[in-house]
């Protein structure tokens, strides 16, 4: 038998430059934030539990998961602090085993990860950089 393969010549067209401006998905998540940002939150941060500490022949990778409890006992601790309004949480989960936690709060004064911590009680490695929001495009990243 006589097979015979057809190659088909594709043509190649190219790119346009777009001019449209990305705007995000105005979705339920973005109308919450919106909601949210009536509250005039000024910074916000993240907390990710990290276990992945080497000790001799162990490296521990998995199970990061933060429990409701010890959400609810930080933001309970930052709620304290005198220079501190107001505050909101969400918990978002990156799979069955791991999680971590975005929050943001209304401050008078500028609060460094050290100080952030020691009002929390918790680990200053788990906290990352704290970013000031200045409007909802901020808080959506």
């Amino acid at each position: 038998m006589n097979q015979t393969k057809t190659i088909e010549k594709r043509e190649e067209i190219p790119l346009k430059k777009s001019t449209r401006i990305w705007q995000p998905k105005q979705d339920k998540q973005w109308k919450l934030i919106q909601e949210y940002s009536k509250y005039d939150f000024n910074y916000q941060s993240v907390i990710r539990l990290n276990n992945n500490t080497y000790q001799d022949n162990y490296t521990k990778v998995y199970n990061n998961k933060m429990s409701n409890s010890y959400v609810d006992k930080v933001m309970d601790n930052l709620v304290k602090r005198k220079s501190i309004t107001g505050a909101i949480a969400f918990i978002e989960y990156d799979d069955n085993l791991n999680n971590h936690l975005h929050f943001a709060w209304y401050s008078s004064k500028e609060l460094t990860r050290k100080q952030l911590a020691n009002t929390m009680r918790t680990n200053i490695q788990y906290i990352r950089n704290i970013q000031p929001i200045d409007g909802v495009e901020d808080a959506i990243r």
